[in-house]
């Protein structure tokens, strides 16, 4: 008997011990992992990673708008390229190909820039000067200093290079634009450009 009652007491002891060591058990369970384990080197699911924006922010901007008065300026001056940057070859090319080329430029170019003038008036909108914008008459300055096959080369890949802009700007512009008669007008020319550009893709690849 007295044996079971010291079994018991003792017993009675230890339970202190137990739930003193509980809480410290749980304390070292909630620190971070030690470096190296899978928990320390990767976040959980339901973390943003380092590398990821916050939910705050974008990834992206959204691609602004192309107005009026923007896409007025910029085709006038991209036609007006057109015609006297072929004007040009039509006396300095040694290429009958490229000479073929220029002509269609000049001709389609001049009745762009007369439906473009008639799509003005009929929306109230000033026609812009007939005068090169910066970029497009540093081209046309090169062009001019080029010679020979190196003229040939330069004015391939400047109709190129224009044509490539001219379709991006167009098809934006007939599809989000903000004027109904120049968005007319821009879907009306897209195709003649589009054109131009798969001429001026195959002369650049021959």
């Amino acid at each position: 008997m007295i044996r079971f009652v010291s079994a018991f007491v003792g017993a009675l002891a230890l339970v202190p011990a137990a739930v003193t060591a509980a809480p410290a058990e749980a304390q070292q369970s909630t620190t971070a992992p030690p470096a190296g384990s899978p928990s320390a080197r990767s976040p959980s699911a339901g973390s943003p990673s380092a590398g990821s924006p916050s939910a705050g922010s974008t990834a992206m901007a959204p691609a602004s708008r192309v107005t009026s008065s923007s896409f007025v300026a910029m085709a006038a001056s991209a036609n007006l390229f057109e015609i006297e940057s072929s004007q040009l070859a039509l006396q300095r090319s040694q290429s009958a190909k490229v000479k073929d080329f220029a002509q269609h430029m000049v001709a389609d170019h001049n009745l762009a820039a007369s439906k473009m003038k008639q799509a003005l008036s009929q929306a109230n909108i000033a026609a812009p000067p007939e005068k090169l914008g910066a970029k497009d008459q540093q081209t046309y300055d090169n062009l001019k200093a080029a010679q020979g096959a190196a003229f040939d080369k330069a004015y391939i890949e400047a109709q190129y290079n224009a044509h490539v802009e001219a379709v991006s700007l167009f098809r934006s512009y007939a599809q989000d634009g903000d004027n109904p008669r120049l968005k007319a007008l821009a879907a009306e020319l897209l195709p003649t450009l589009q054109g131009h550009l798969d001429q001026v893709s195959k002369l650049r690849s021959s």
